[in-house]
């Protein structure tokens, strides 16, 4: 069994006393809220978006809450009790598209009324019109959390995705069941890395130093998971996208490309995957080039996708480039004999009366290949993630077939097809695609994963009139990337859109 990760694929190794998988925001939440209130001397927080107002726990955790389940409302609330602890929150400063879909006036909503020791900033240091879209928490010297999932609103659901769930709401108005993955480490080595770049970013973003923040050591947190699907790994891997090369600044850093494009290389059994999007150029040439090499074995490849972008702009940005990826894909499969499986999976729902427009929201990003390798963090498998946007994800590998690690993954593996399935049992005894074929039935609608239906006739009339291989949506390099076309498009994407439209688009039955 050869090895996958090579040392120019990791910017650090890192021992682990115990890591897990937390599933979907319900579980994530709650762990997070629970983490803090065990924290003594500082928590960092960076992201995609934040939301003040979100609440951590709900339902009969929150009944149960003897603390404040909102964002904001927690710190501040450990800062007032708790006179040795700091907290630090570092959000993107995010793109002007973006503004309808953001908290108004946020900077002047985290800093009012909340504690001295309670600090709020927007991080810029960035390509321009790229995202900075690394995604963790590190609670004092040991427990991080690192993954796909913002702390904000429109994120939150449980395992079970129900089309109606009154707890999945966002300031009252209920939104589509969401689907994520976190990564839980307990690791002093993994989390002082992560408050050096914490650091770093905080600075270059124009906050002071944060020396007398992370001086000194807190004693070995109290913290106990209760929800995570365990891995047996003793070492991470850390990687990253990045034009900057922050902290060290010494130009871009491109491991989590490199590490996706020798996995898929390397793969010789099964490569399972879950992204929001799968726009690359550069993964699907590499998949492509994998199922046309005769030397090596055929494959299982299953991806869960979406059936469509959470907003236009995404779809216009993307959506174009994933149908044509879809189709080339779908074509080398079938003259090479590799089996693939694309896929979207609805809600559960109860009643004729439930029917939903669209299907579950994947934001995940995460791929296992072989049971042998699993990275998962904030880069889908787009080339902005790779190559222009700012990203971070921790990657493991097993040393050997015997490795317990293989194991865990496996039954990891095994537990995300069978939530994806409507709880239906998945075992390792037969392939992926076997099992999800027979549940699907004769029609293909027997359950909740559906065959997905991309390139659908209107995304090909548009395929015939647009290469989006020459548009700047989703460049994998920053020399690609036209700001001044860029900006023209963005501000007119809704003619973009409207080329994609067609009946094919209309609610998923």
């Amino acid at each position: 069994m050869g090895h996958i990760i090579q040392p120019h694929h990791a910017w650090r190794r890192h021992e682990v006393e115990e890591l897990g998988i937390l599933v979907d925001a319900e579980d994530y939440y709650r762990e997070l809220h629970r983490a803090a209130l065990c924290a003594k001397k500082c928590i960092l927080l960076t992201g995609w978006q934040f939301d003040s107002d979100v609440q951590l726990l709900r339902g009969a955790d929150a009944d149960r809450a003897e603390a404040p389940t909102a964002l904001l409302e927690l710190l501040n609330h450990l800062c007032e009790e708790r006179p040795e602890l700091s907290v630090r929150m570092l959000a993107w400063d995010f793109n002007v598209v973006f503004a309808p879909e953001r908290e108004w006036m946020q900077e002047i909503v985290f800093h009012w009324s909340t504690h001295e020791r309670m600090k709020f900033r927007f991080d810029s240091h960035h390509v321009e019109l790229a995202s900075q879209h690394q995604k963790f928490v590190v609670i004092d010297d040991d427990v991080v959390f690192t993954g796909g999932l913002d702390i904000c609103d429109h994120r939150w659901d449980n395992s079970q995705h129900c089309f109606s769930n009154p707890l999945r709401t966002s300031r009252g108005e209920p939104h589509q069941p969401f689907h994520d993955l976190q990564l839980f480490a307990r690791s002093r080595p993994l989390a002082r890395t992560l408050q050096s770049l914490f650091a770093k970013r905080w600075e270059i973003s124009g906050g002071d130093p944060l020396d007398g923040v992370l001086a000194g050591e807190a004693p070995r947190s109290s913290y106990v998971p209760r929800s995570l699907k365990p891995l047996a790994a003793r070492e991470v891997v850390l990687g990253r996208t990045d034009p900057y090369g922050v902290p060290e600044c010494q130009g871009p850093a491109l491991e989590i490309k490199e590490v996706v494009l020798a996995a898929i290389a390397g793969a010789e059994q099964h490569v399972y995957a879950e992204t929001q999007y799968l726009s690359s150029r550069t993964v699907t040439e590499a998949l492509i080039a994998r199922m046309r090499d005769a030397s090596k074995p055929k494959l299982e490849l299953v991806f869960i996708l979406n059936i469509s972008g959470e907003t236009l702009k995404e779809q216009a940005a993307l959506g174009l480039n994933q149908a044509q990826n879809l189709a080339r894909l779908r074509k080398a499969a079938a003259e090479t004999g590799h089996d693939l499986g694309l896929f979207f999976t609805l809600p559960y729902c109860a009643g004729e009366e439930e029917r939903p427009e669209r299907g579950t929201y994947i934001h995940s990003k995460l791929m296992i290949v072989d049971d042998r390798f699993l990275t998962i963090g904030s880069a889908n498998l787009t080339d902005r993630s790779l190559g222009v946007d700012t990203e971070l994800n921790v990657s493991v590998e097993a040393k050997s077939p015997s490795d317990p690690l293989v194991r865990t993954l496996r039954d990891l593996r095994l537990a995300l097809l069978s939530e994806h399935l409507g709880g239906l049992p998945v075992t390792e005894a037969e392939s992926m695609l076997a099992q999800i074929r027979r549940a699907q039935g004769d029609t293909g609608d027997g359950c909740r994963l559906r065959v997905h239906p991309s390139p659908t006739e209107g995304e090909r009339a548009a395929l015939s009139l647009i290469d989006p291989d020459k548009l700047p949506f989703d460049p994998d390099r920053v020399e690609e990337l036209d700001v001044g076309l860029l900006t023209a498009l963005t501000r007119d994407w809704r003619k973009l859109w409207s080329a994609t439209r067609d009946e094919s688009s209309a609610p998923v039955p």
